[in-house]
Protein backbone atom coordinates (compact mmCIF):
# COMPACT_ATOMS: atom_id res chain seq x y z
CA UNK A 1 0.00 0.00 0.00
CA UNK A 2 2.40 2.61 0.56
CA UNK A 3 4.11 2.03 -2.73
CA UNK A 4 0.98 2.54 -3.96
CA UNK A 5 0.85 5.58 -1.98
CA UNK A 6 3.99 6.74 -3.10
CA UNK A 7 3.84 6.21 -6.85
CA UNK A 8 0.89 8.76 -6.68
CA UNK A 9 2.03 10.71 -4.57
CA UNK A 10 5.92 11.07 -6.96
CA UNK A 11 3.24 11.78 -10.02
CA UNK A 12 1.37 14.63 -8.43
CA UNK A 13 4.87 16.11 -7.19
CA UNK A 14 6.31 15.31 -11.23
CA UNK A 15 3.41 17.73 -12.04
CA UNK A 16 4.04 19.98 -9.62
CA UNK A 17 7.46 20.71 -10.93
CA UNK A 18 6.65 20.67 -13.96
CA UNK A 19 5.46 24.13 -13.52
CA UNK A 20 8.70 25.86 -12.49
CA UNK A 21 10.15 24.72 -16.37
CA UNK A 22 13.11 22.92 -15.20
CA UNK A 23 12.64 19.76 -16.84
CA UNK A 24 16.29 18.37 -15.51
CA UNK A 25 15.18 17.10 -12.75
CA UNK A 26 12.11 15.49 -13.35
CA UNK A 27 13.86 12.26 -14.60
CA UNK A 28 15.99 12.34 -11.51
CA UNK A 29 12.93 12.63 -8.80
CA UNK A 30 10.77 10.21 -10.94
CA UNK A 31 14.14 7.55 -10.49
CA UNK A 32 14.20 8.20 -7.02
CA UNK A 33 10.46 7.90 -6.45
CA UNK A 34 10.22 4.69 -8.24
CA UNK A 35 13.44 3.11 -6.74
CA UNK A 36 11.93 3.89 -3.12
CA UNK A 37 8.80 1.96 -4.39
CA UNK A 38 11.46 -1.08 -5.24
CA UNK A 39 12.29 -0.68 -2.02
CA UNK A 40 8.80 -0.81 0.15
CA UNK A 41 7.89 -3.49 -2.17
CA UNK A 42 10.62 -5.67 -1.50
CA UNK A 43 10.31 -4.95 2.45
CA UNK A 44 7.34 -7.11 1.91
CA UNK A 45 7.86 -10.12 0.24
CA UNK A 46 7.47 -12.30 2.85
CA UNK A 47 4.19 -11.43 4.24
CA UNK A 48 0.79 -11.76 2.30
CA UNK A 49 -0.96 -8.17 2.61
CA UNK A 50 -4.77 -7.73 1.73
CA UNK A 51 -6.08 -4.27 1.51
CA UNK A 52 -9.19 -2.22 0.65
CA UNK A 53 -11.29 -4.65 2.37
CA UNK A 54 -9.73 -7.63 0.64
CA UNK A 55 -10.08 -6.23 -2.72
CA UNK A 56 -5.81 -6.03 -3.48
CA UNK A 57 -3.65 -8.64 -2.46
CA UNK A 58 0.07 -7.90 -1.98
CA UNK A 59 1.66 -11.41 -2.49
CA UNK A 60 4.78 -13.10 -4.03
CA UNK A 61 3.49 -13.09 -7.49
CA UNK A 62 2.35 -9.54 -7.55
CA UNK A 63 4.78 -8.03 -5.57
CA UNK A 64 7.04 -10.21 -8.31
CA UNK A 65 5.73 -8.50 -10.87
CA UNK A 66 5.74 -4.59 -9.32
CA UNK A 67 8.85 -4.94 -8.71
CA UNK A 68 9.63 -5.53 -12.18
CA UNK A 69 7.34 -3.03 -13.63
CA UNK A 70 8.86 -0.54 -11.77
CA UNK A 71 12.47 -1.51 -12.51
CA UNK A 72 11.66 -0.93 -16.36
CA UNK A 73 9.83 2.26 -15.72
CA UNK A 74 13.51 3.33 -13.53
CA UNK A 75 15.10 2.19 -17.58
CA UNK A 76 12.38 4.12 -19.26
CA UNK A 77 13.09 7.67 -16.79
CA UNK A 78 16.85 7.22 -17.34
CA UNK A 79 16.34 7.23 -21.32
CA UNK A 80 13.79 10.21 -20.63
CA UNK A 81 16.12 13.17 -20.35
CA UNK A 82 17.85 12.84 -23.89
CA UNK A 83 14.62 12.12 -25.63
CA UNK A 84 12.92 15.05 -24.33
CA UNK A 85 15.67 17.11 -24.46
CA UNK A 86 14.40 18.78 -28.03
CA UNK A 87 10.89 19.17 -26.18
CA UNK A 88 9.76 22.23 -24.49
CA UNK A 89 6.12 21.50 -23.57
CA UNK A 90 4.17 18.84 -21.65
CA UNK A 91 7.31 16.74 -20.18
CA UNK A 92 6.04 16.77 -16.57
CA UNK A 93 2.59 15.40 -17.53
CA UNK A 94 4.01 13.25 -19.58
CA UNK A 95 6.23 11.65 -17.04
CA UNK A 96 2.94 12.20 -14.61
CA UNK A 97 0.84 10.20 -16.77
CA UNK A 98 3.49 6.70 -16.83
CA UNK A 99 3.20 6.61 -13.15
CA UNK A 100 -0.41 6.83 -12.99
CA UNK A 101 -0.24 4.34 -15.59
CA UNK A 102 1.75 2.31 -13.28
CA UNK A 103 -0.58 2.41 -10.26
CA UNK A 104 -3.22 0.73 -12.58
CA UNK A 105 -0.87 -2.10 -13.30
CA UNK A 106 -0.12 -2.55 -9.60
CA UNK A 107 -3.51 -3.13 -9.13
CA UNK A 108 -3.84 -5.12 -12.31
CA UNK A 109 -1.48 -7.53 -10.80
CA UNK A 110 -2.81 -7.42 -7.19
CA UNK A 111 -6.75 -7.91 -7.66
CA UNK A 112 -8.85 -10.26 -5.88
CA UNK A 113 -11.90 -8.58 -6.73
CA UNK A 114 -13.57 -8.32 -10.26
CA UNK A 115 -14.36 -4.45 -9.32
CA UNK A 116 -10.75 -3.68 -8.99
CA UNK A 117 -9.87 -6.05 -12.51
CA UNK A 118 -11.75 -3.13 -13.85
CA UNK A 119 -10.45 0.07 -12.23
CA UNK A 120 -6.65 -1.19 -12.88
CA UNK A 121 -7.21 -1.34 -16.69
CA UNK A 122 -8.95 2.06 -16.53
CA UNK A 123 -6.21 3.29 -14.47
CA UNK A 124 -3.67 1.55 -17.01
CA UNK A 125 -5.38 2.44 -19.82
CA UNK A 126 -6.76 6.34 -19.88
CA UNK A 127 -3.51 7.69 -19.20
CA UNK A 128 -2.20 5.80 -22.35
CA UNK A 129 -4.69 6.98 -24.93
CA UNK A 130 -3.36 10.69 -23.99
CA UNK A 131 0.07 9.99 -23.90
CA UNK A 132 -0.19 7.97 -27.29
CA UNK A 133 -1.47 11.41 -28.72
CA UNK A 134 1.25 13.60 -27.06
CA UNK A 135 3.10 14.50 -30.28
CA UNK A 136 0.17 16.99 -31.31
CA UNK A 137 1.21 18.30 -34.50
CA UNK A 138 1.54 14.49 -35.62
CA UNK A 139 -1.41 12.95 -37.87
CA UNK A 140 0.11 9.55 -36.86
CA UNK A 141 0.13 10.06 -33.08
CA UNK A 142 -3.19 11.71 -33.48
CA UNK A 143 -4.80 8.84 -35.30
CA UNK A 144 -2.88 6.59 -32.85
CA UNK A 145 -4.58 7.98 -29.29
CA UNK A 146 -8.01 8.11 -30.96
CA UNK A 147 -7.68 4.47 -32.55
CA UNK A 148 -6.35 3.14 -28.96
CA UNK A 149 -9.03 5.24 -27.21
CA UNK A 150 -12.15 3.67 -29.64
CA UNK A 151 -10.78 -0.08 -29.39
CA UNK A 152 -10.09 0.20 -26.03
CA UNK A 153 -13.20 1.38 -25.46
CA UNK A 154 -15.16 -1.05 -26.99
CA UNK A 155 -12.63 -3.39 -25.12
CA UNK A 156 -14.16 -1.78 -21.80
CA UNK A 157 -17.10 -2.42 -22.27
CA UNK A 158 -17.15 -6.44 -23.01
CA UNK A 159 -15.00 -6.79 -19.89
CA UNK A 160 -18.01 -4.70 -17.53
CA UNK A 161 -20.37 -7.36 -19.86
CA UNK A 162 -18.54 -10.38 -18.61
CA UNK A 163 -18.03 -8.99 -14.71
CA UNK A 164 -21.74 -8.23 -14.77
CA UNK A 165 -22.97 -11.43 -15.94
CA UNK A 166 -20.22 -13.02 -13.44
CA UNK A 167 -21.61 -11.11 -10.47
CA UNK A 168 -25.36 -11.99 -11.78
CA UNK A 169 -24.26 -16.18 -11.75
CA UNK A 170 -22.32 -15.68 -8.28
CA UNK A 171 -23.99 -12.47 -6.82
CA UNK A 172 -20.50 -11.53 -5.46
CA UNK A 173 -17.21 -9.69 -7.37
CA UNK A 174 -14.72 -11.77 -5.25
CA UNK A 175 -12.77 -13.91 -7.29
CA UNK A 176 -12.80 -16.61 -4.65
CA UNK A 177 -16.50 -17.04 -4.45
CA UNK A 178 -16.68 -17.76 -8.47
CA UNK A 179 -13.76 -19.93 -8.11
CA UNK A 180 -16.05 -21.97 -5.64
CA UNK A 181 -19.01 -21.76 -7.69
CA UNK A 182 -17.25 -22.99 -10.35
CA UNK A 183 -15.92 -26.02 -8.02
CA UNK A 184 -19.36 -26.40 -6.65
CA UNK A 185 -21.67 -26.23 -9.56
CA UNK A 186 -19.33 -27.38 -12.84
CA UNK A 187 -18.91 -25.31 -15.79
CA UNK A 188 -22.09 -26.19 -18.04
CA UNK A 189 -23.65 -22.59 -17.06
CA UNK A 190 -23.86 -20.51 -20.11
CA UNK A 191 -24.03 -17.61 -18.16
CA UNK A 192 -20.36 -18.61 -16.28
CA UNK A 193 -19.23 -19.50 -19.92
CA UNK A 194 -20.31 -15.89 -21.68
CA UNK A 195 -19.14 -14.45 -18.43
CA UNK A 196 -15.88 -15.44 -18.71
CA UNK A 197 -15.75 -14.97 -22.62
CA UNK A 198 -16.79 -11.33 -22.17
CA UNK A 199 -13.70 -11.21 -19.28
CA UNK A 200 -11.17 -12.42 -21.39
CA UNK A 201 -11.43 -10.44 -24.46
CA UNK A 202 -10.89 -7.41 -22.22
CA UNK A 203 -7.83 -8.58 -20.53
CA UNK A 204 -6.92 -10.31 -24.74
CA UNK A 205 -7.18 -6.54 -26.27
CA UNK A 206 -4.46 -5.24 -23.30
CA UNK A 207 -2.33 -8.29 -24.28
CA UNK A 208 -2.79 -7.30 -27.79
CA UNK A 209 -4.10 -10.93 -28.78
CA UNK A 210 -5.42 -11.76 -32.19
CA UNK A 211 -8.43 -10.63 -33.26
CA UNK A 212 -7.82 -7.63 -30.74
CA UNK A 213 -4.70 -6.83 -31.74
CA UNK A 214 -5.53 -3.91 -34.72
CA UNK A 215 -4.65 -0.79 -32.73
CA UNK A 216 -1.04 -2.41 -31.70
CA UNK A 217 0.89 -1.45 -35.25
CA UNK A 218 -0.74 1.42 -35.46
CA UNK A 219 -0.41 2.84 -31.85
CA UNK A 220 3.23 1.59 -31.48
CA UNK A 221 4.08 3.47 -34.84
CA UNK A 222 2.45 7.07 -34.09
CA UNK A 223 2.87 7.35 -30.62
CA UNK A 224 5.95 8.65 -28.71
CA UNK A 225 9.22 6.30 -28.97
CA UNK A 226 9.12 6.77 -25.08
CA UNK A 227 5.74 5.65 -24.60
CA UNK A 228 5.61 2.79 -27.18
CA UNK A 229 8.54 1.31 -24.90
CA UNK A 230 5.89 1.75 -21.84
CA UNK A 231 3.02 0.21 -23.94
CA UNK A 232 5.29 -2.75 -25.01
CA UNK A 233 7.27 -3.17 -21.83
CA UNK A 234 4.69 -2.24 -18.63
CA UNK A 235 1.78 -2.35 -20.09
CA UNK A 236 1.68 -6.12 -21.83
CA UNK A 237 3.52 -6.69 -17.68
CA UNK A 238 0.43 -5.67 -16.27
CA UNK A 239 -1.98 -7.06 -18.37
CA UNK A 240 -0.52 -10.61 -18.20
CA UNK A 241 -0.31 -10.25 -14.53
CA UNK A 242 -4.35 -9.61 -14.42
CA UNK A 243 -4.70 -12.51 -17.05
CA UNK A 244 -3.36 -14.92 -14.18
CA UNK A 245 -4.80 -13.28 -11.48
CA UNK A 246 -8.00 -14.36 -13.37
CA UNK A 247 -7.12 -17.49 -14.57
CA UNK A 248 -5.45 -19.28 -11.69
CA UNK A 249 -9.19 -19.04 -9.98
CA UNK A 250 -10.99 -20.16 -12.51
CA UNK A 251 -9.31 -22.68 -14.43
CA UNK A 252 -10.71 -23.60 -17.80
CA UNK A 253 -14.00 -24.37 -17.67
CA UNK A 254 -16.38 -25.17 -20.22
CA UNK A 255 -15.31 -23.31 -23.37
CA UNK A 256 -12.95 -21.36 -22.38
CA UNK A 257 -10.29 -23.83 -22.77
CA UNK A 258 -11.35 -24.09 -26.67
CA UNK A 259 -11.35 -20.07 -26.70
CA UNK A 260 -8.06 -19.70 -25.04
CA UNK A 261 -6.45 -22.39 -28.03
CA UNK A 262 -8.38 -20.60 -30.88
CA UNK A 263 -6.24 -17.69 -29.04
CA UNK A 264 -2.97 -18.62 -28.88
CA UNK A 265 -2.80 -20.44 -32.51
CA UNK A 266 -4.29 -16.98 -34.34
CA UNK A 267 -1.76 -14.70 -31.70
CA UNK A 268 1.38 -16.76 -32.94
CA UNK A 269 0.43 -17.51 -36.61
CA UNK A 270 -0.62 -13.83 -37.29
CA UNK A 271 2.00 -12.08 -35.15
CA UNK A 272 4.98 -14.23 -37.07
CA UNK A 273 3.13 -14.25 -40.57
CA UNK A 274 2.54 -11.09 -40.77
CA UNK A 275 6.20 -9.40 -39.05
CA UNK A 276 7.91 -11.44 -41.83
CA UNK A 277 6.15 -8.57 -44.42
CA UNK A 278 7.53 -5.75 -41.99
CA UNK A 279 9.95 -2.70 -43.30
CA UNK A 280 9.02 0.04 -40.52
CA UNK A 281 11.17 -1.33 -37.03
CA UNK A 282 8.10 0.09 -34.97
CA UNK A 283 5.56 -2.22 -36.77
CA UNK A 284 8.00 -5.07 -36.75
CA UNK A 285 8.69 -4.60 -33.32
CA UNK A 286 4.16 -4.23 -32.84
CA UNK A 287 3.75 -7.37 -34.63
CA UNK A 288 7.17 -9.53 -32.92
CA UNK A 289 4.74 -8.57 -29.26
CA UNK A 290 1.68 -9.98 -30.97
CA UNK A 291 3.78 -12.92 -31.23
CA UNK A 292 5.14 -13.29 -27.83
CA UNK A 293 1.43 -12.63 -26.95
CA UNK A 294 0.68 -16.15 -27.83
CA UNK A 295 3.54 -17.83 -26.30
CA UNK A 296 2.31 -15.99 -22.88
CA UNK A 297 -1.35 -17.23 -23.74
CA UNK A 298 -0.16 -20.45 -23.99
CA UNK A 299 1.34 -20.40 -20.67
CA UNK A 300 -1.83 -19.42 -19.39
CA UNK A 301 -3.79 -22.04 -21.39
CA UNK A 302 -1.84 -24.32 -18.72
CA UNK A 303 -2.67 -22.89 -15.40
CA UNK A 304 -5.54 -25.27 -14.05
CA UNK A 305 -6.62 -23.31 -11.47
CA UNK A 306 -5.22 -23.56 -7.94
CA UNK A 307 -6.83 -20.57 -6.04
CA UNK A 308 -3.63 -19.69 -4.18
CA UNK A 309 -1.59 -20.09 -7.08
CA UNK A 310 0.97 -17.30 -6.77
CA UNK A 311 3.78 -20.00 -6.36
CA UNK A 312 2.99 -21.74 -9.15
CA UNK A 313 5.78 -22.40 -11.92
CA UNK A 314 3.14 -20.79 -14.66
CA UNK A 315 3.42 -17.65 -12.43
CA UNK A 316 7.31 -17.75 -12.18
CA UNK A 317 7.35 -18.20 -16.05
CA UNK A 318 4.96 -15.23 -17.20
CA UNK A 319 7.18 -12.98 -15.05
CA UNK A 320 10.34 -14.48 -16.05
CA UNK A 321 9.20 -14.27 -19.81
CA UNK A 322 7.40 -10.74 -19.64
CA UNK A 323 10.86 -9.52 -17.48
CA UNK A 324 13.35 -10.32 -19.87
CA UNK A 325 10.60 -9.59 -22.97
CA UNK A 326 10.85 -6.36 -21.27
CA UNK A 327 14.68 -5.77 -20.88
CA UNK A 328 15.39 -6.65 -24.33
CA UNK A 329 12.27 -4.12 -25.60
CA UNK A 330 13.51 -1.32 -23.84
CA UNK A 331 17.13 -1.62 -25.34
CA UNK A 332 16.10 -2.14 -28.90
CA UNK A 333 13.78 1.02 -28.95
CA UNK A 334 16.51 3.23 -27.37
CA UNK A 335 18.70 1.74 -29.95
CA UNK A 336 16.32 2.80 -32.35
CA UNK A 337 16.18 6.60 -31.51
CA UNK A 338 19.26 6.77 -31.88
CA UNK A 339 19.64 4.97 -35.09
CA UNK A 340 16.57 7.41 -36.37
CA UNK A 341 18.51 10.60 -35.32
CA UNK A 342 21.45 9.60 -37.44
CA UNK A 343 19.03 8.56 -40.29
CA UNK A 344 16.77 12.03 -40.99
CA UNK A 345 14.28 10.37 -38.48
CA UNK A 346 13.84 7.75 -40.87
CA UNK A 347 11.84 4.33 -39.03
CA UNK A 348 12.96 1.49 -41.49
CA UNK A 349 14.74 -1.63 -40.42
CA UNK A 350 17.54 -0.75 -42.45
CA UNK A 351 18.23 2.57 -40.06
CA UNK A 352 20.86 0.33 -38.19
CA UNK A 353 23.36 -0.47 -41.12
CA UNK A 354 26.58 0.95 -40.12
CA UNK A 355 25.91 0.60 -36.42
CA UNK A 356 28.76 -2.27 -35.69
CA UNK A 357 31.16 -0.11 -37.75
CA UNK A 358 30.82 2.76 -35.56
CA UNK A 359 29.93 1.59 -32.49
CA UNK A 360 30.44 -1.87 -32.07
CA UNK A 361 29.52 -2.57 -28.56
CA UNK A 362 26.01 -1.49 -29.07
CA UNK A 363 25.81 -3.11 -32.25
CA UNK A 364 26.76 -6.49 -29.94
CA UNK A 365 24.24 -5.33 -27.57
CA UNK A 366 21.81 -5.22 -30.17
CA UNK A 367 22.92 -8.60 -31.40
CA UNK A 368 22.76 -10.06 -28.03
CA UNK A 369 18.57 -8.85 -27.24
CA UNK A 370 17.83 -9.86 -30.64
CA UNK A 371 18.55 -12.91 -30.37
CA UNK A 372 16.81 -13.17 -26.77
CA UNK A 373 13.91 -12.38 -28.60
CA UNK A 374 14.47 -14.94 -31.27
CA UNK A 375 14.83 -17.86 -28.63
CA UNK A 376 18.10 -18.28 -29.34
CA UNK A 377 20.19 -20.84 -26.49
CA UNK A 378 22.23 -18.89 -23.94
CA UNK A 379 19.64 -15.84 -23.98
CA UNK A 380 17.02 -15.21 -21.76
CA UNK A 381 14.56 -15.13 -24.75
CA UNK A 382 15.43 -19.36 -25.34
CA UNK A 383 15.05 -20.07 -21.51
CA UNK A 384 11.40 -18.57 -21.50
CA UNK A 385 10.17 -20.12 -24.31
CA UNK A 386 11.71 -23.48 -23.36
CA UNK A 387 9.68 -22.89 -19.96
CA UNK A 388 6.20 -22.09 -21.70
CA UNK A 389 6.93 -25.20 -24.00
CA UNK A 390 8.05 -27.64 -20.58
CA UNK A 391 4.14 -26.20 -19.05
CA UNK A 392 2.24 -27.19 -22.44
CA UNK A 393 4.09 -30.46 -22.54
CA UNK A 394 3.17 -30.79 -18.52
CA UNK A 395 -0.30 -30.18 -19.14
CA UNK A 396 -0.75 -32.29 -22.19
CA UNK A 397 -0.90 -29.37 -25.06
CA UNK A 398 1.34 -31.14 -27.41
CA UNK A 399 0.05 -29.88 -30.97
CA UNK A 400 -0.92 -26.76 -29.92
CA UNK A 401 3.29 -26.77 -28.21
CA UNK A 402 4.41 -28.34 -31.38
CA UNK A 403 2.59 -25.15 -33.70
CA UNK A 404 4.15 -22.89 -31.13
CA UNK A 405 7.89 -24.12 -31.85
CA UNK A 406 7.31 -24.27 -35.63
CA UNK A 407 6.41 -20.36 -34.79
CA UNK A 408 9.25 -19.74 -32.69
CA UNK A 409 10.98 -21.06 -35.58
CA UNK A 410 9.24 -18.89 -38.24
CA UNK A 411 10.07 -15.92 -35.59
CA UNK A 412 13.80 -16.22 -36.07
CA UNK A 413 13.82 -15.44 -39.51
CA UNK A 414 12.31 -11.30 -39.43
CA UNK A 415 14.68 -10.83 -35.87
CA UNK A 416 17.34 -11.96 -38.35
CA UNK A 417 16.92 -9.66 -40.96
CA UNK A 418 17.40 -6.65 -38.60
CA UNK A 419 20.72 -9.03 -36.75
CA UNK A 420 22.06 -8.51 -40.73
CA UNK A 421 21.16 -4.81 -40.96
CA UNK A 422 23.78 -4.48 -38.04
CA UNK A 423 26.30 -5.60 -40.13
CA UNK A 424 26.27 -4.21 -42.96
CA UNK A 425 28.10 -1.12 -44.33
CA UNK A 426 25.79 2.12 -45.50
CA UNK A 427 26.33 4.00 -48.76
CA UNK A 428 27.14 7.05 -46.62
CA UNK A 429 29.00 7.76 -43.74
CA UNK A 430 26.47 7.71 -40.56
CA UNK A 431 27.40 9.09 -37.10
CA UNK A 432 25.39 7.78 -34.04
CA UNK A 433 25.88 10.23 -31.63
CA UNK A 434 24.54 8.49 -28.14
CA UNK A 435 25.03 10.22 -24.39
CA UNK A 436 26.89 7.98 -21.75
CA UNK A 437 23.57 7.41 -19.92
CA UNK A 438 21.89 5.71 -23.09
CA UNK A 439 24.92 3.58 -23.25
CA UNK A 440 24.53 2.31 -19.78
CA UNK A 441 20.54 1.32 -20.01
CA UNK A 442 20.95 -0.05 -23.38
CA UNK A 443 24.50 -2.14 -22.02
CA UNK A 444 22.47 -2.79 -18.55
CA UNK A 445 19.41 -4.18 -20.55
CA UNK A 446 21.92 -6.40 -23.10
CA UNK A 447 23.74 -7.77 -20.47
CA UNK A 448 21.04 -8.73 -18.08
CA UNK A 449 18.96 -10.53 -20.79
CA UNK A 450 22.54 -12.81 -21.37
CA UNK A 451 23.13 -13.55 -17.59
CA UNK A 452 19.43 -14.30 -17.27
CA UNK A 453 19.55 -17.12 -19.97
CA UNK A 454 22.97 -18.49 -18.06
CA UNK A 455 21.31 -17.94 -14.73
CA UNK A 456 17.09 -18.01 -14.69
CA UNK A 457 17.33 -18.69 -11.44
CA UNK A 458 17.99 -15.51 -10.38
CA UNK A 459 14.26 -13.85 -10.84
Amino acid sequence: MSALILISVLAVLVLYLGLFGNKSWLAPIGVLGLLGAIALFASGWHIDHHLMGGMVKFDRFSIGFNIAMVAITVLIFLFGPDYYARAKDNVAEQYALMLFSLVGGFLLSSYTNLLMLFLGIEVLSIPLYILAGAKKNSLRSNEASFKYFLLGSFSTAFLLMGIALLYGLTGSFELTVLGEHIANAGSSDMLLNFGLFFTVTGLAFKMGAVPFHFWKPDVYQGAPTLVTIFMATVVMMAATAGFFRLIDVTGMPGMLAQIMVLLVLATLLVGNVIALRQTNFKRLMAYSSIAHSGFLLLALLTDEGLVEGHGTAVGRTLLYYTFTYSLATTGLFILFTIAKRANNGAEHNDIFRGLFAAKPWLALCALAMLLSLAGIPLTAGFIAKYQVFLLAIGAGWLKVMGFGVLMALLGIYYYFMVVRELFVRPDQPVTFVVSPLNWLVVSVCAVAVLVLGVWPSLI
